[in-house]
């Protein structure tokens, strides 16, 4: 799966880019094995707001659909969901990880891998610990204002690239036993550039593509921005 600037790429892959949006799907369990094809028909959730809480309802009912929390318990598994909180449980870190490529961290316990064409993948808050956040991992001051967390207290992004691709492997196998997946979703911060184009409309900033095991593209849709965090900037030739 590939993501977007919010970005991610999987095998069911995602694109990302990082008010909040969130981008959620789920196939049925016989069709994660069936080729593109077959055109599989997913069951997407999708919302956007300004706070956490103005999508967290999408995101349980994602949640619903998939099952119970499998934590680290080592796969394969015929139902369930397994969840990545950038913390690691602890919402008291504030470190800002020097980026890395592929990102191995959840390889084990989730069965999960991101890799990007840039520098690297980066844990850290907006602002604040003892490497100073995404305000100082970016050179930018005002990240450390723009961008909140869904849950405390990092966040994830690339570094030096706007695509993050996933990968999906069975959970205690150190990534030697490739699996597809049932369903992949995202939560992205600072997504505030709708879809469309025309007069007064810019095109849309974040973008999320599944693929299946063979490459194949089975669904690809922007992530909804907040509408109150954008407004329409004309030209001249447009007024």
């Amino acid at each position: 799966m590939q993501t977007k600037q919010s970005a991610i790429n999987s095998n069911v892959r995602a694109t990302i880019i990082a008010a909040f949006g969130v981008l959620l799907m789920v196939l049925a369990v016989s069709e994660t094995a069936q080729a593109q094809a077959d055109q599989p028909t997913p069951l997407v959730f999708q919302a956007a707001g300004p706070d956490a809480a103005s999508i967290q309802s999408a995101v349980d009912a994602f949640r619903a659909v998939l099952g119970g929390n499998n934590l680290n318990h080592p796969g394969p598994l015929q139902k369930g969901r397994r969840e990545i909180n950038w913390d690691g449980g602890n919402t008291n870190i504030l470190d800002t990880t020097a980026p890395v490529n592929p990102f191995l961290v959840f390889l084990n316990t989730r069965g999960s891998q991101f890799k990007t064409p840039g520098l690297g993948l980066s844990q850290a808050p907006p602002s604040g610990g003892p490497q100073g956040g995404l305000a100082v991992l970016f050179a930018n001051p005002t990240y450390a204002s723009t961008f909140r967390t869904f849950s405390a207290s990092r966040l994830f992004t690339p570094v030096g690239s706007n695509i993050t691709e996933a990968s999906f492997s069975i959970p205690g196998t150190n990534g030697n036993a490739p699996a597809t997946v049932r369903g992949f979703g995202a939560v992205f911060t600072d997504v505030d550039q709708p879809d469309g184009s025309g007069p007064g409309v810019r095109r849309a900033s974040t973008r999320i593509q599944y693929f299946d095991r063979n490459g194949g593209l089975i669904f690809t849709s922007f992530v909804p921005s907040s509408p109150r965090r954008w407004k329409p900037v004309l030209r001249r030739d447009q007024v």
